[in-house]
């Protein structure tokens, strides 16, 4: 085909009319359209903004008090390990509680952190929270009570708020307390804290398998709410949320949380390490305190829920004390009259325990040979309980007989090795050996009727009794953990 073969399309035209130019005059009319809708434009995306934009999150407020009297081997260590926090507090505050060594120099160095002196504090460790209080508590969400010889894992802080923040009517968490067994420069010392580890970690453990509710909020590191503490001010009228007249302040506030109905909990997660007692004179000194306390916590004429499970810790003590003095009471009166029959039966609870134990040793965190072995051997944790119920018992004595004396103060002193010397254990022992000997003259010159009915119904009364604590520590064996660590 040539090219004049070609044929090409023509496109239709479509008649219409062309628009007219614009004038000069009309540029300022234009110049204002273009603004209107740009303006409009403006407006139309930052109401879509307003509407869907992400909720905004409150970032809450934490104010660290740490009350500190002559800390300067311990306070370095602890405000490193506050500074170094996943979750840095907003303010940390170091109340210097008439220092005479060189903590408020070392605290000094830290950067971030405020030194505060008290004045003319009498009120001890109490004195100097209620101080601090008063002078630093507004604008702060949450307030955090750290003692100058706790050692706060990395996360611990953060940990803490989001669980205090995640509770319906949050009063306080406590952290999951242990001890460095490192701490420990001597063979005494070692054993000393593999005890209190073991310790805390089984009361630990029974909290957090009771929906994590608690009778204490340790000192040792706690996060408060804000709020709440302020609502115990006002409902006691006092300074601060920690009473002054009490001997166990922590377990008051506690009591006094309680009782305005905000949860007290142990949380999951936070760990915290607290400074052990490393000779058995300051650990007999601390918890002379701390018993002493509870017992004049409880015989104020008051009876709650939280009342009750304090209580409850105290009859159980005071079961393992009766059902051991009624042994050996048992076996040396049947030994002395030669009626006594052995039964491998009497094997069972001893056994039962050294599981109990043993199992509690292997959750302890950190846990060595040394930990399992001295669980399961329970000769360790016997005497340890030993000490317990004579502190006990020292103790409900001095508050039955009105007796009052420092507890901070004796414990202060037996930290720093001051011995009030033997008068009062030669005393004791003295005590002790005149009621054993009147005990056994008796015994002896009684008549074999009443011996043998004493021998019956005790031997009997003591069965049962170990039957049903034997049945206790099985339960406690046999408890699922549900993925908890104390």
């Amino acid at each position: 085909m040539s090219s004049k073969d070609l044929v090409v399309p023509t496109r239709t035209l479509t008649q219409g009319s062309v628009l007219p130019a614009f004038a000069a005059g009309d540029a300022p009319v234009l110049k204002v359209a273009a603004t209107l809708g740009e303006a409009k434009r403006s407006v139309s995306r930052f109401l879509h903004e307003m509407r869907y934009r992400p909720p905004k999150r409150k970032t809450a407020r934490m104010l660290v008090l740490i009350p500190a009297h002559n800390e300067e081997a311990t306070i370095g260590r602890t405000l490193e390990a506050l500074l170094t926090q996943s979750r840095v507090p907003d303010r940390i505050v170091l109340l210097a509680d008439n220092c005479t060594d060189r903590t408020e120099e070392i605290a000094r160095r830290f950067r971030g952190v405020t030194v505060m002196r008290t004045v003319d504090n009498t009120e001890r460790k109490v004195g100097a929270l209620n101080q601090g209080w008063r002078r630093w508590q507004a604008g702060y969400d949450y307030v955090a009570g750290i003692d100058a010889d706790t050692i706060l894992a990395p996360d611990c802080l953060q940990q803490l708020e989001e669980e205090l923040s995640q509770t319906a009517r949050p009063g306080g968490v406590m952290a999951r307390y242990t001890f460095d067994q490192n701490l420990g420069s001597t063979a005494m010392a070692r054993m000393l804290i593999r005890m209190q580890r073991l310790e805390f970690a089984s009361w630990t453990m029974d909290a957090l398998q009771k929906n994590r509710k608690t009778y204490v909020l340790g000192g040792q590191a706690s996060l408060f709410s804000g709020e709440a503490l302020r609502r115990v001010t006002e409902m006691n009228q006092t300074q601060g949320p920690w009473d002054t007249t009490a001997q166990v302040e922590d377990m008051q506030l506690t009591g006094d949380l309680r009782g305005m109905n905000y949860q007290t909990l142990v949380s999951t997660t936070a760990r915290a390490h607290a400074g052990p007692m490393l000779t058995m004179r300051s650990l007999w000194a601390q918890r002379r305190k701390w018993d002493e306390g509870m017992a004049r916590l409880l015989v104020r004429p008051s009876l709650n829920k939280w009342t009750m499970t304090l209580w409850k810790q105290q009859l159980s003590l005071l079961a393992n004390g009766v059902s051991r003095l009624m042994f050996l009471f048992l076996l040396a009166a049947s030994l002395m009259v030669s009626q006594f029959v052995w039964s491998w039966i009497w094997l069972t609870p001893p056994i039962v325990a050294s599981i109990l134990n043993a199992k509690l040793a292997w959750r302890v965190p950190n846990r060595t040979v040394g930990d399992v072995l001295a669980g399961a051997l329970l000769i360790p944790v016997e005497l340890y309980l030993w000490m317990r119920l004579a502190c006990t018992t020292a103790s409900w004595a001095n508050v039955l007989a009105g007796i009052k004396k420092d507890g901070w103060e004796n414990q202060a002193r037996a930290e720093r090795g001051v011995s009030n010397g033997p008068g009062k254990i030669i005393a004791w022992m003295t005590g002790i050996s005149v009621v054993v000997a009147l005990v056994v003259f008796g015994w002896l010159n009684a008549g074999p009727v009443f011996q043998e009915r004493v021998l019956t119904v005790g031997w009997g009364v003591l069965a049962i009794t170990t039957v049903i604590q034997t049945l206790f520590m099985v339960i406690r064996i046999l408890r699922p953990s549900r993925g908890l660590k104390p």
